[in-house]
């Protein structure tokens, strides 16, 4: 692997980095930082990205994983009143994370979907991040497609995604296997309310056979309750469609069928 400082880079760890000052500077106009922006930056590394952050916003919290970066990270930025250095997992400490309101970060692959739904339940007003191309394409596509599936669904309910250009793989150190994609997030009010934890479950269970007819995996899914579930199935009003064809309006909508005939809170498996 490729060293940096003297360090090697881990592998278990994905760290891929960006040293194009170019690409980087992208990272930053898309994320419209000014002085009144603090900025969470996801994965800081060497400190690349950061420094370009920290020209433009008025704070910047730069989380790093790696111990013996966030070494490298607090001697280069000491005197930057600006900038502070967060040891830590972001998975493990995203909640607990002092005010911000714009997001960047070159995300580790293996990290992507766990982060992208923590993101879901962070107050913030824009994020630009860079992905696999192939988890980007998922995240933003369309019922009926073989991408479509339940990070879709999830992340598109509460935020705005654009996909905003294609990073070929040359353009990381060390060079990754797979193109990534620049993506900005944007919050949006959810239109339809449900019981969360309620769908999460349902799509959940629908999404594991995705390419059959919703008849059929919701009469199974149902069945796993009690006698009430079965009862419930047959006075649905049930789209003639296959499961991934099922726009996410239809999916809050059939929740909420399901709920409004059952206080979801006794209901217990059998």
């Amino acid at each position: 692997m490729k060293s940096f400082y003297g360090l090697k880079l881990k592998k278990k760890l994905g760290q891929h980095f960006i040293l194009s000052k170019e690409i980087l500077s992208k990272l930053v106009e898309y994320a419209e930082i000014n002085s009144k922006d603090i900025v969470l930056e996801v994965g800081a590394g060497l400190g690349n990205l950061t420094a370009l952050i920290a020209e433009k916003a008025g704070k910047v919290i730069a989380v790093e994983k790696d111990l013996r970066f966030t070494k490298v990270l607090k001697e280069r930025f000491k005197k930057n009143s600006n900038v502070e250095i967060v040891e830590g997992d972001i998975l493990k400490i995203g909640l607990n994370l002092p005010y911000f309101n714009k997001i960047i970060g070159n995300i580790p692959y293996y990290i992507s979907s766990k982060f992208i739904l923590l993101m879901s339940k962070l107050k913030f007003n824009l994020a630009v991040l860079t992905l696999q191309k192939e988890f980007a394409e998922r995240l933003t596509a369309q019922p009926g497609t073989k991408e479509y599936g339940r990070i879709t669904i999830a992340v598109n309910r509460k935020m705005h995604i654009e996909i905003l250009e294609t990073l070929p793989k040359t353009m990381f150190i060390p060079k990754p296997k797979v193109d990534s994609s620049i993506v900005r997030f944007k919050p949006k009010n959810v239109k339809t309310q449900v019981n969360e934890e309620f769908f999460e479950e349902f799509v959940k269970n629908l999404f594991t056979q995705k390419r059959k007819k919703l008849s059929k995996v919701l009469l199974k899914f149902l069945t796993n309750y009690d006698e009430e579930g079965k009862k419930i199935f047959y006075a649905l009003h049930i789209p003639e469609k296959r499961v991934y064809e099922l726009s996410i309006e239809e999916l809050e909508a059939l929740s909420n069928q399901i709920t409004s005939k059952l206080n979801i809170t006794v209901l217990k498996r059998v």
